[in-house]
C-alpha cells in the first residue's frame, strides 16, 4: 500500500477550512476532522468535504466508558466518515464493544464500515511520560506495540502511532494491519509541539499507510505548493 495524505482541518471555523480543501483540489482526497474544527463547525464542514468527494477521518479521540464510547461511535456513522478512532488506553472491553456494535449495524444496515482505528501513544509524548505515569514498558516502542497488539486483539483495522514505531507494528501484526501516522514534518517545517517526528519520506520508507499532515501545509502561504512538495518527496 502507498503512503498516502490526509490533511488536517484544524480551524476554529468552516470557511477557512472549506477555502483550504477548495485550494488543494486535485492533490489531497483525504482530510481529518479533528476537536477543534468539530466543535466549531463539524456537521457543516463533513457535510462540505463529502458533497465534494472527499474522503472523512473523524479524529475525536473517544476514551470513556465501553457503552457511551460505543453509542458515541454509532452516533458518527451518520456522517458517512472513512475513518473513525477512539484511545486504545480505554481498554479491550471498550474496544472490543466498538467494533462489533459498528460492524453488526453497518452489515444490517449494507454500509460500507469506517476504518476503526486506534490512538496508542500521542506524538507529543516521550519516554518521559512513561516514567512519570508508572507505565511498566521499557519505551514508547515496546509500550505502542503492546497497544497494537490489543487493538487487533479486539477487531480494529489498525493504530494511530509515531512513523518511528511503524517498522514493529508491521512486523509484529503483519502488513495489513493499518498504520496512521502524525507527527509528520518535512525538513523544511517547524516541528512545534511533536516530539516523535519523522519527514515523509521516512516514512514513506518505513511503510506509512496514512500520513497526517497539519501545520506544514495549513499554515503555509502556498498550501498548494506545499501539498505537492510532499507528494513529490512521497514518491522520489
Amino acid at each position: 500500500m502507498d503512503t498516502k495524505i490526509i490533511v488536517a482541518l484544524d480551524f476554529p471555523d468552516y470557511s477557512k477550512a472549506a477555502d483550504l480543501v477548495t485550494d488543494l483540489s486535485g492533490t489531497v482526497d483525504f482530510y481529518k476532522v479533528g476537536l477543534e474544527s468539530f466543535i466549531s463547525c463539524g456537521e457543516k464542514l463533513i457535510h462540505f468535504l463529502k458533497s465534494n468527494g472527499k474522503k472523512v477521518f473523524l479524529d475525536l479521540k473517544f476514551h470513556d466508558i465501553p457503552n457511551t464510547v460505543a453509542s458515541a461511535s454509532l452516533a458518527c456513522l451518520k456522517y458517512d466518515i472513512d475513518m473513525l478512532n477512539v484511545h486504545a488506553q480505554g481498554g479491550s472491553q471498550m474496544m472490543s464493544i466498538v467494533s462489533s456494535e459498528i460492524e453488526n449495524y453497518c452489515s444490517r444496515h449494507n454500509l460500507q464500515k469506517p476504518y476503526l482505528i486506534a490512538v496508542t501513544l500521542l506524538t507529543s509524548l516521550s519516554d518521559d511520560h512513561l516514567k512519570e505515569y508508572k507505565i511498566n514498558a521499557k519505551n514508547t516502542l515496546e509500550y505502542v506495540v503492546d497497544l497494537a497488539k490489543i487493538t487487533q486483539r479486539n477487531g480494529f483495522d489498525g493504530v494511530v502511532a509515531s512513523a518511528r514505531e511503524v517498522s514493529a507494528i508491521k512486523n509484529t501484526l503483519g502488513n495489513y494491519f493499518l498504520t496512521v501516522t502524525p507527527g509528520i514534518r518535512p525538513a523544511w517545517a517547524a516541528k512545534n509541539d511533536q516530539q516523535r517526528v519523522v519527514t515523509p519520506s521516512e516514512a514513506s520508507k518505513l511503510g506509512c499507510d496514512y500520513i497526517v499532515i497539519g501545520r506544514p501545509i495549513t499554515a503555509s502561504k502556498k498550501p498548494y505548493e506545499a501539498a505537492e512538495k510532499i507528494l513529490e518527496e512521497l514518491n522520489d
